[in-house]
């Protein structure tokens, strides 16, 4: 009688198959991985895009855009703290916080008191009514609230600032446990110093369109809707500074700069190490305070004034990113 064999694998074919499965997952991986991406920067793009619908929805209802930061803390000289006697330091948006579906949000903050307590000369002004966090001011719970809305799926940083002992960028230090919310996304602004002026009394040729203490209306923008940046993509972690807090302003927290000269995702930071741009934080891309940036490969998101949203490159020049944020200085680019 003829004895039937038993076949299996050998130590050898078991290795090759292992091998080539390893290459087939190597290959298909790197496809997974920009599918995702691709999903995740859709949905930052639809959450930029209904912004921009709420910000003319906003104008319609009020004949303005709202403003970037209102009774700004930070303020020590200049037309910005002229007069200001009351520090709230508000951030416009909460006023268009009923337009992305938030009502039960805003009226939940009282606008008569301070949403953040930042005060950099107490000399000149002082916080209005109780701090966030004190009997009385309950704002510390809506500025430290998440709102999916201003959050970027591709930003894995942290959603809320870190420490509530800062009295240059918590919410109310000493006050309050909770800790304020970032931005994914924020007005284009100039970038704020402690002289900054209001928005309207700043120069007409180097304006962007949101600023401190005051409006821009649909006819301020006279290089076109679809040639002005009205909202920039950042990040919810820098190198030098804090990121942006949807809620309230702070030291540096009054919006985004996209015109700043470091360009977009320039890591490097700062002008005053010794040697100078030394520091980098990767994978964050993102350089000082108020600059634009994102984790998306390649670029950044932008919603432009008429409310489509433009994808733009590292490699875009600092002159094209400047005469974006302006609104009213005659350089209309058209295409770009």
């Amino acid at each position: 009688m003829s004895r039937r064999s038993k076949r299996g694998f050998t130590l050898v074919e078991l290795l090759v198959v292992i091998a080539i499965i390893g290459v087939l997952v190597g290959l298909l991986l790197p496809a997974v991985q920009a599918a995702r991406e691709a999903a995740r920067r859709m949905s930052c793009s639809n959450n930029m895009k209904q912004i921009g619908l709420a910000l003319h929805n906003y104008h319609s209802a009020f004949k303005k855009f709202p403003y970037s930061a209102a009774g700004f803390g930070s303020m020590t000289s200049g037309s910005a703290v002229a007069g200001l006697t009351k520090v709230r330091n508000h951030r416009g948006w909460i006023g268009l916080l009923p337009y992305i579906e938030q009502q039960a949000l805003y009226d939940q903050t009282d606008l008569s008191l301070a949403t953040g307590a930042y005060e950099r000369d107490t000399s000149k002004s002082t916080i209005s009514g109780p701090k966030p966090g004190e009997p009385g001011n309950a704002n510390d719970i809506v500025v430290s609230t998440v709102v999916e809305a201003f959050m970027c799926p591709s930003d894995t940083n942290p959603t809320n600032y870190t420490t509530t002992s800062s009295p240059h960028y918590s919410i109310s230090p000493g006050t309050t446990t909770l800790q304020g919310a970032f931005t994914n996304y924020d007005f284009s602004v100039r970038r704020a110093s402690e002289s900054t002026p209001k928005w309207s009394e700043d120069s007409m040729t180097s304006r962007r369109m949101f600023g401190i203490d005051d409006w821009s209306r649909m006819r301020d923008l006279t290089d076109g809707t679809s040639n002005t940046i009205a909202v920039a993509e950042t990040l919810r972690s820098v190198i030098n500074g804090v990121a942006q807090t949807w809620g309230y302003a702070k030291w540096v927290g009054s919006g985004v700069d996209s015109a700043w000269a470091r360009g977009i995702n320039d890591n490097a930071c700062c002008g005053w190490d010794s040697p100078p741009n030394s520091r980098a934080q990767l994978p964050s891309r993102l350089g000082e305070w108020s600059t634009s940036g994102s984790l998306h490969p390649g670029g950044a998101q932008f919603t432009l004034a008429d409310g489509s949203v433009r994808f733009l490159s590292d490699s875009t020049e600092s002159t094209i990113m400047l005469r974006l944020g302006y609104i009213a200085d005659g350089q209309v680019l058209g295409e770009f």
